[in-house]
């Protein structure tokens, strides 16, 4: 893992005294999410934070924009941005993740979880698998770029863990700790997916993750 002597606590205690200067009691829920929300951050994560209004318009998100660029680390920052109105609307199959993996500053996520089943569980691993499948295939045939399955791997660490939430019940967010707790098979995409890549692993880590996310298409399908 990379050093990383960035103080993240700090900067989110700056980002927020800004963000409520911008947006006050409109702000329903502020969060972080990725590598610095599980702990699991090097010197190359982006810092993922998650902003929740009472509704979003177009003006909002220019202001938005405003406030990260007066950031020195606004290259860094990256998220997700959205009304409650289109949040509880969201698919929940994709807004899953996202409830989950976010650790909340101002506010609680959790009425969304209660509304999702084990069907809209289901429907993530199989979207995640397939995504993978076609992307992966499609960059062996046509762009070849490592960098690209580089990006797929820590892809696929995601439906890995939605996976194993789905068939354990239970949710865990350190990759790491995943990583003792899944199949043989799931294991090697964590072990791959944090390891160096090299130009001749290509063809078959390529081949690996084909193969595997064909088998959760499968077994997935509903």
């Amino acid at each position: 893992m990379n050093e990383n002597n960035f103080d993240i606590i700090s900067w989110l205690k700056v980002f927020q005294e800004k963000l409520i200067s911008l947006f006050g009691n409109r702000i329903k829920f502020f969060g972080l999410q990725g590598s610095y929300g599980r702990g699991e951050q090097t010197a190359d994560s982006d810092i993922d934070v998650v902003i929740i209004l009472d509704e979003v318009n177009f003006k909002d998100l220019q202001n938005y924009q405003s406030m990260l660029d007066s950031f020195d680390e606004h290259d860094m920052i990256c998220g997700f941005v959205s009304g409650e109105r289109e949040l509880i609307n969201w698919e929940k199959s994709d807004l899953l993740q996202l409830v989950l993996d976010t650790k909340p500053i101002i506010g609680t996520l959790d009425y969304l979880q209660k509304i999702s089943s084990d069907d809209d569980i289901r429907r993530s691993v199989l979207t995640g698998a397939c995504n993978l499948y076609h992307a992966c295939s499609h960059n062996f045939l046509h762009a070849k770029d490592i960098n690209t399955l580089v990006g797929l791997y820590k892809a696929a660490r995601f439906t890995v863990r939605m996976k194993h939430f789905l068939d354990t019940g239970s949710y865990i967010s350190s990759m790491k700790l995943l990583s003792e707790h899944v199949t043989d098979k799931d294991r090697i995409i964590l072990n791959i997916a944090s390891a160096d890549f090299q130009e001749n692993d290509f063809t078959k880590r390529s081949h690996i993750l084909i193969e595997w996310a064909s088998e959760i298409i499968t077994e997935y399908h509903g």
